[in-house]
């Protein structure tokens, strides 16, 4: 019994591999591809190269024998817990690699031509160029060099228009015009031996860009466990990677140096400044107490006056050294208001202060300082997040402002309060002898001058010492190029791997599309999952030449169609209605061939072309005149006159004639159950090919004059859906005997049997079944969409 259509759930997986299998001339198509395409991909490879370095960090804020009498303390910048991270920062900052590049001087990048691809020659290029940086230069543009002679050359650019067509220059020639400027000059030492026959190649790169390029290509990571730095980097010349990264090391422990150094100089200035100006001042107050003992041959102080002198020496020295401090803090002051940098700021401990305070808030602006500029250098200042550090930036320099406020108007309460202390002094100084009064105070400052002057030169000797002694607080444990390098070219291997991948997977994936979302009936097994009605036989596509061999393949398989029926013309079983779901289904084929065979038994047979809306002179027959059933259900006109004898002996042909107005109601008529009755007495068998039963309602309407329904199924073409339904309606509306026969089906045949019992089809040479498939496939997607 039929059933309603219901797509059908699953992948039928023998189906699929019968697909590949069958079409295993594509696979075979496709490696041939892949491996061609592979094998001309792998002579574009370039080679490539990573390499490595690494770098101890160390944190070496132990303070030594002069630190901790106060001499000096190391920067901040490089005494916090993110030490390491900081130092990953800067080896990746813009700036940072912008030196590097400037001092490699590789703004202009030298080729060699090789069979196939560009290679970077670096150091070994047998010329330089030499541009202006002031002028307009096309940048990344590849020039193409071919030296004629010793001193001549040919220029040229297959993506630089100017350049498009060859000119030619002298060595060391200005080459010039208001987009370049450049020169290009032999090496010394080269000869035209050395660059005939020889194709280079040169690009003049802009620095922004190359230092991001660099940038971008620079790797940092911190080994496992360690506090070692790996830094790596990758291109295509191995030396130049090697120089990148060995200068990159040496600038960074050059700039961690130079910043230790620069507090340490800036520490001596001040103190040098200090120097000169107390120099100047104890100069003069010694040569004042020189003259004061000559004058009046004053020698000895008395008790009193010895004890109130050391009392004012200590006051003062004490006043002297809040000045200082004073100053010390104004210029900390200073600085803030001057400063967006603070790497060469003199710390309070350098000075011999303790400011925890001010120097906890110096350490976190100077990080945010850092992560700022490093963002500048790959971002926009309009961006948000700079925005936000900005502001950070800014509140911590108020509370810097703030902090140092504070500070300076604690030392000036202090100095005022000594001040008030030397006062009170003074007024006691007053009550002495003049001459001792005078001298006391001569000797006072003295005193002041010279240990001040004296604690300045020994601060000044331990910071000197420190300057000559330090190193930078990091080192390199491997240089690039001792360890560390790896070819990283892409390898010829993994590119035939992944080429056979792609000859494998796609067609599979293309053969698998084509069978799941194929609706088609492509197999016995798709109609029996649509109904339970009996498959009579399956007719094998054949050629015109078979159709004319009683002992072909294609001949038996109509045979045995006919053994299945069972029609028995003594019994009354004798007329065969032969219809489909659809348009194009192969009925007529299957009625023509149907009445060829039941002809063939002896029997008089009649083929009756009952399709009234397409009427169709059957070609097979070779008949001519379009008169036929229209006419004569509609005129008074004999049978004997319309229906046509063939070929075939025993076979007439009754066609289907002009199209009429009303196919229905002409088919509903009396005459048509007449012509049926006097037909079936003068006929043994009668085949009636009608229209699609899926389309319209001819065959519904014939049914009572038949006996048994042939339900032609294509293969590949009809639609499951569509027989489906279309045969659970036929069931409901009681079509007679249905019986499914499979049309259109490949043959594979080919084997004893088919030698023993048909004749077998010559097999098509390769190359036209390969076509043969193909186009197959062509149609397949083409009815899919």
């Amino acid at each position: 019994m039929a059933k309603k259509y219901s797509p059908a759930k699953g992948i039928d997986f023998k189906r699929v591999l019968d697909k590949y299998i069958k079409n295993w001339y594509i696979f075979a198509i496709a490696i041939a591809i892949a491996f061609i395409y592979a094998k001309d991909k792998n002579k574009y490879i370039e080679p490539k190269y990573s390499l490595t370095t690494a770098l101890l960090i160390e944190d070496k804020s132990n303070k030594s024998v002069l630190e901790e009498r106060g001499a000096i303390s190391a920067n901040p910048i490089y005494l916090n817990a993110k030490l390491i991270e900081n130092q990953i920062a800067f080896l990746k900052s813009y700036n940072q690699i912008k030196k590097i590049v400037e001092e490699l001087d590789i703004l202009v990048t030298y080729y060699k031509k090789d069979k196939f691809i560009w290679k970077d020659i670096y150091k070994d290029s047998p010329f330089i160029v030499e541009f202006d940086k002031d002028h307009k230069q096309p940048r990344y543009k590849r020039f193409i060099l071919k030296f004629i002679s010793d001193d001549e050359y040919e220029i040229s650019s297959e993506d630089y228009l100017p350049f498009s067509v060859p000119k030619h220059f002298v060595n060391g020639q200005l080459v010039e015009d208001k987009d370049y400027k450049f020169k290009v000059f032999i090496k010394p030492g080269k000869t035209f031996k050395d660059l005939s026959g020889k194709t280079f190649g040169f690009t003049i790169n802009e620095i922004n860009g190359l230092t991001s390029q660099y940038r971008g290509k620079t790797t940092v990571y911190i080994q496992k466990n360690t506090s070692i730095l790996v830094v790596g980097t990758s291109g295509q010349n191995k030396q130049k990677e090697i120089d990148y990264l060995n200068t990159l090391t040496r600038v960074f422990l050059k700039s961690n140096l130079q910043k230790k150094n620069k507090i340490l100089t800036n520490t001596i200035s001040f103190i040098e400044g200090q120097l000169q100006q107390i120099g100047g001042d104890l100069e003069e107050v010694e040569q004042r107490l020189e003259d004061f003992r000559i004058e009046h041959k004053f020698m000895q102080l008395s008790h009193k006056a010895q004890g109130l002198l050391n009392r004012m020496n200590s006051q003062t020295k004490s006043r002297s050294n809040l000045l200082l401090d004073l100053k010390y803090y104004e210029y900390l002051y200073d600085y803030l208001n001057t400063n967006d940098h603070f790497d060469d700021m003199i710390m309070p401990s350098t000075v011999g202060l303790s400011l925890p305070l001010f120097s906890d808030l110096v350490l976190k602006l100077s990080t945010v300082v850092l992560k700022k500029e490093d963002m500048i250098a790959n971002s926009s200042r309009l961006n948000p997040y700079i925005i936000t550090l900005e502001e950070q930036i800014s509140n911590m320099k108020d509370a810097l402002k703030e902090n140092m406020d504070g500070i300076i108007a604690t030392t000036n309460i202090k100095l005022q309060d000594m001040e008030e202390r030397i006062l009170l002094t003074n007024e006691e100084f007053l009550k002495l002898p003049s001459i001792e009064r005078e001298y006391l105070e001569i000797q006072r400052k003295y005193k002041v001058y010279n240990t001040l002057y004296d604690f300045l030169l020994r601060r000044k000797s331990e910071v000197e010492i420190q300057r000559a002694a330090n190193l930078p607080d990091h080192e390199v444990i491997d240089e690039a190029g001792n360890t560390g390098i790896s070819n990283i070219s892409k390898s010829p291997k993994s590119n035939y791997i992944n080429a056979m991948v792609w000859a494998f997977l796609l067609p599979s994936i293309f053969l698998f599309l084509l069978v799941f979302l194929n609706d088609r009936i492509m197999a016995e097994e798709d109609i029996i999952n649509l109904t339970d009605l009996p498959i009579i036989g399956a007719v094998i596509k054949a050629n015109p030449k078979e159709l004319a061999k009683p002992s072909s393949y294609f001949s038996e398989t109509l045979r045995l169609i006919r053994i299945k029926l069972g029609l028995d013309s003594s019994n009354g079983g004798k007329v065969v209605l032969i219809t489909s779901a659809g348009l194009e289904e192969g009925k007529t084929f299957i009625s023509e061939n149907i009445a060829l065979v039941y002809a063939m038994t002896g029997k008089k047979t009649l083929l009756m072309g009952f399709d009234l809306r397409r009427p169709k002179v059957h070609p097979l027959f070779k008949l001519e005149r379009t008169t036929g059933i229209t006419d004569f259900l509609i005129n008074d006109l004999s049978l004997d006159d319309l229906i046509q004898p063939t070929f075939t002996k025993n076979l007439d042909v009754f066609v289907s004639g002009p199209v009429p107005p009303n196919p229905d109601e002409l088919i509903e008529s009396v005459k048509t159950r007449k012509m049926f009755e006097d037909l079936r007495k003068r006929y043994h068998y009668i085949i009636v090919d009608t229209s699609p039963i899926g389309l319209v309602g001819d065959a519904y309407l014939l049914n009572k004059y038949c006996d048994t329904t042939l339900f032609v199924v294509r293969h590949n073409f009809s639609k499951k859906k569509v027989v489906a339904n279309t045969l659970y309606e036929a069931e409901q509306n009681n079509l007679s005997k249905i019986n499914i026969v499979y049309n259109s089906v490949k043959s594979h045949e080919k084997d004893s049997n088919t030698e023993v019992y048909g004749i077998a089809a010559k097999k098509k040479p390769l190359p036209i079944r390969i076509v043969l498939k193909i186009r197959r496939i062509i149609i397949d997607i083409l009815r899919m969409i």
